[in-house]
This record gives structure tokens, C-alpha cells and sequence, in this order.
């Protein structure tokens, strides 16, 4: 053996001892596109109980133990991140006989196995004006056969309207 051959020979003896690679589950590979209807279906009758404030119907369609995450602007200015769990929204008390109305367009939806993620911008409207556009982020689970709300986050920006906005009116989601 010449001079500086056997720690190349102690590195290729281990690695050929090394441990052997991890059995193979069943994944399921890529992207799922055949559930993407579904997912934005559970969406579509998630974002129109929000429109009827149906807590009842938002409860049905969420996790109880998720948890939600708003960017908005703060009292004194400047933005914060405001969390609350899923209980919050589908509270009795909060209903306070406004008129809400959120839309969403132009969704990417990404699906691997139970798990979903759908990205849209989005107009919410209350009493007929709008508030604010922003970006809406569901994360949805596979539980008994059915896409739920598990978690969300969105920003709140009021002035991002025109820039958000489709440019072809029938993009809306869900449909009137």
C-alpha cells in the first residue's frame, strides 16, 4: 500500500459497510391531479359558508384543532401576523348580521397522498363593499374520504385590489 492509499481504502471498506437504504413505501408520486376537483369543490362550499355565515357549516368543513394565520395592518401602522384556531370562525358569537362575500380565482393546487394545499387571491366584501384582496393559503386533509380545512393563512391588503383582480369576471370562484 503507497503512502496516502489507506484512507482511501478505510473510506471505501465503510462505505461498502455503510447502512443500506431504507425499504420503499408506497408513495404516492407527484403531484394528484385527479383530486384536484375535490379539493376546490371543499373549498368552493368552505368559502360559501363564509359567505352565508354558516359556522355550522364552516365547523362541519374544518379541523377543530387547526389553526389560522392573518398578515394585516396594524393599529399604529405597519403589518402583523395575527393567529387564532379554527374555533374562533365557526363561533355563534361573532355572527353580527353583516353580509360577507369572498371569492377566489387563478388557484394552484398542490396534492400529495391526504394532504392539499390550494394558493388564490381572493376579494372579501362586507355589506356589499369590498374590504380588502390578498392571497388566501388553505391547507386541506383527507379524513373518511373528504377534503377539510385544516389550517389557513392570508394577508389583508386593501389597496392590492386592482392588481389582484382577474382580468375576465367569470375566473370567480365559486360561482353565484
Amino acid at each position: 500500500m503507497t503512502r496516502g492509499s489507506g484512507p482511501i481504502a478505510i473510506l471505501t471498506f465503510l462505505s461498502a459497510c455503510g447502512a443500506s437504504a431504507p425499504p420503499t413505501q408506497h408513495i404516492p408520486a407527484g403531484h394528484q391531479p385527479g383530486e384536484e376537483p375535490a379539493v376546490l369543490e371543499a373549498l368552493d362550499r368552505y368559502v360559501t359558508a363564509i359567505s352565508e355565515s354558516d359556522r355550522e357549516a364552516q365547523a362541519e368543513m374544518m379541523t377543530p384543532d387547526g389553526m389560522t394565520y392573518v398578515w394585516r395592518p396594524a393599529e399604529g401602522g405597519g403589518m402583523e401576523i395575527v393567529a387564532r384556531p379554527n374555533s374562533f370562525w365557526t363561533d355563534p358569537s361573532r355572527d353580527d348580521g353583516r353580509v360577507l362575500r369572498e371569492r377566489y380565482w387563478s388557484p394552484t393546487v398542490m396534492i400529495r397522498g391526504g394532504i392539499a394545499v390550494v394558493w388564490a387571491p381572493y376579494e372579501f366584501r362586507v355589506d356589499g363593499e369590498t374590504t380588502h384582496c390578498g392571497v388566501d393559503v388553505f391547507d386541506f386533509v383527507k379524513i373518511d374520504g373528504r377534503w377539510i380545512v385544516s389550517n389557513a393563512m392570508w394577508t389583508v391588503e386593501r389597496e392590492a385590489c386592482a392588481e389582484l383582480r382577474p382580468g375576465d369576471p367569470s375566473m370567480l370562484r365559486p360561482g353565484d
